[in-house]
């Protein structure tokens, strides 16, 4: 259950930061790019806030038992359930990005250190890429081609622009927070989409910059279309000048002048706040399964109550780790049968093993009973079930 709500959570957030961006579209790049970071930022942090969420407290009430069941640990062949396999699917998943990642940053240290030092000032360097980029966390470099050596001055001007802009933004550190949180959320196509479009908003931004400092759009334009002309891959890890994505959007939003270019310092900080406050909103919200409505009444087991009996049960798994740990003992639930026959409220009063409390919890949800009455009318009666668990 908690992975859903992690799941449904995290849907939540990353579709309200792509409604934020399409609302945002005629406010800087730079903004658009915050909220971006700021999403899939929170698609980290959201495990915590559900795995630290409140719990339900356990309720001790004097020992008043209406039904027991048993989990004996036999030499039975072990079974994979669902759950193993899915969360083994999943991990090779994240696994298998996580390590083309770690390839992506060796194959770009070792272009680091054959690369030429340039004539330019700063940490500029010739390299064998199609494309410039700036690469290296801590000690950023900007890559120039071998073929840049011929470009035009405005072409040239503006390529070291645009990567000095990826440097003051720090945009190597939010694309490895997009590399981390899609390696994670590999399955979520939201998530890929919400980085791609980071990714966008991020050269946007880069190309404002460019601008701002007075450098005339078209010519701009037309450096990035010379450039383009030469890119053969992008595949490397870090800031591109350029991918293969189409340039036609990108030109066109150059040559629209009543964009605006520049965000104050202010500006970043108001939608920094608000974008945090709005998806923390989404985390700190905690569902969980519909339990006993505030106005019904809970009965205890007296006088003039009857007690629920159990229709259906449901034996417990016994868990693998428990068995090979030898850990048997008995588990104790409070319990909630409400008139619709199931168990509500299933809190783990005492447990030898949180696995055994866990599998208890599981097959008691799955019980029938037959509720409970008081005057002949169905009620909410509140009891006990044990569980055992034992080995052979």
């Amino acid at each position: 259950m908690t992975v859903l709500i992690l799941l449904v959570k995290v849907t939540l957030l990353f579709a309200l930061a792509l409604c934020c961006v399409r609302l945002m579209r005629r406010k800087t790049a730079a903004l658009r790019h915050l909220v971006c970071a700021i999403g899939l930022s929170g698609a980290l942090v959201f495990p915590a806030i559900v795995a630290l969420a409140p719990k339900a407290i356990p309720v001790h009430l004097p020992p008043v038992f209406i039904a027991s069941a048993n989990a004996v640990a036999g030499s039975a062949p072990r079974t994979f359930p669902l759950a193993t396999i899915v969360l083994t699917v999943w991990a090779l998943g994240m696994l298998a990005l996580l390590t083309r990642l770690a390839a992506g940053y060796y194959r770009i240290s070792q272009l680091r250190e054959t690369a030429e030092r340039t004539t330019d000032n700063g940490p500029v360097y010739f390299a064998d890429v199609s494309a410039p980029l700036i690469c290296g966390l801590f000690d950023t470099a900007i890559l120039l081609p071998h073929s840049s050596t011929s470009w035009p001055l405005q072409q040239r001007t503006a390529a070291l622009g645009h990567e000095l802009a990826h440097m003051e933004r720090k945009d190597l550190l939010t694309s490895l927070l997009a590399h981390f949180v899609c390696a994670i959320y590999w399955f979520h196509p939201l998530a890929w989409a919400l980085a791609r479009q980071m990714r966008d908003e991020q050269e946007a931004a880069c190309d404002d910059a460019v601008l701002s400092t007075g450098f005339e759009p078209a010519t701009y334009a037309e450096a990035l279309v010379a450039t383009a002309r030469q890119l053969t891959s992008t595949s490397l890890i870090g800031c591109h000048m350029l991918t293969h994505q189409t340039l036609k959007s990108r030109i066109a939003r150059l040559l629209d002048m009543t964009l605006p270019r520049t965000t104050s310092t202010a500006a970043l900080s108001r939608t920094a706040i608000a974008s945090a406050a709005m998806f923390l909103v989404i985390g700190l919200v905690y569902a969980q399964p519909p339990q006993t409505s505030a106005n019904e009444r809970v009965y205890e087991m007296a006088e003039g109550i009857t007690s629920p009996r159990v229709l259906q049960k449901v034996d417990p798994q016994y868990p693998d780790d428990a068995r090979d740990a030898k850990i048997e003992g008995t588990v104790l639930l409070s319990v909630v049968i409400r008139p619709d026959g199931l168990a509500h409220d299933i809190n783990v009063t005492t447990t030898p093993d949180a696995s055994l409390g866990v599998k208890a919890v599981e097959a008691v949800g799955q019980w029938k009973f037959q509720p409970g009455t008081k005057d002949g009318e169905p009620v909410s009666v509140r009891a006990m079930i044990e569980v055992n668990f034992r080995l052979k």
